[in-house]
């Protein structure tokens, strides 16, 4: 029933960060049609967001990978921005600069075109029905929205899988343009188990 799939949600909604910002944060999540649905209200700052920002709120099936979001006030009032835009790449009126985090600790997934793939590189890969490989990419930050000069910041603009800890320029060149710092399970593991 519906307690069911709230309390699924709030469960993936929490993995995407340390309890010191899942604790008191208000978590929403997409139902089947896409809406935005509010879970749990929070007294705190940051606002959490269950798997489904790519496929569910659009109407697609679920990424094979979960991809959760804890964001701060600076990047919630970005993401709120982009949901408003009918097309988020040509925004109607300008998006908000002031750069915010937004923790996914639980990693996402991502169109192989975004990808640099090595030969013998350990990653998930999943190939849709189209024939695109989506890509599981490890636990990272956002810091977005954060325009970037790439030539000066000597920074990929893809996901290398042979260093999955390497940050790289997410959406580069775009108005939604973000830098993407990422962990070893073992930082996730020592963020998401601190005894604070």
């Amino acid at each position: 029933g519906g307690n069911d799939w709230k309390a699924k949600m709030i469960a993936d909604a929490l993995t995407a960060a340390p309890p010191a910002v899942t604790n008191d944060a208000t978590i929403y999540a997409w139902d089947k049609k896409g809406q935005m649905i509010l879970l749990r209200p929070g007294s705190g700052p940051y606002v959490c967001l269950a798997s489904g920002f790519q496929s569910t709120r659009v109407g697609k099936p679920p990424m094979p990978y979960p991809d959760p979001m804890c964001l701060d006030q600076n990047a919630w009032n970005f993401v709120k921005h982009l949901l408003s835009e009918k097309n988020p790449m040509k925004p109607s009126r300008p998006y908000p600069t002031a750069p915010g985090l937004c923790w996914m600790l639980a990693g996402m997934a991502v169109k192989g075109g975004m990808v640099e793939f090595g030969s013998d590189d350990q990653v998930e890969v999943t190939v849709a029905k189209s024939g695109v490989k989506i890509v599981r990419i490890s636990p990272h930050l956002m810091i977005m929205p954060f325009p970037v000069n790439e030539r000066t910041a000597g920074m990929s603009t893809k996901y290398d899988t042979a260093n999955p800890v390497a940050s790289w320029i997410m959406a580069a060149k775009t108005p939604i343009e973000h830098v993407m710092v990422h962990f070893s399970e073992k930082e996730v593991s020592a963020m998401m188990n601190s005894d604070q």
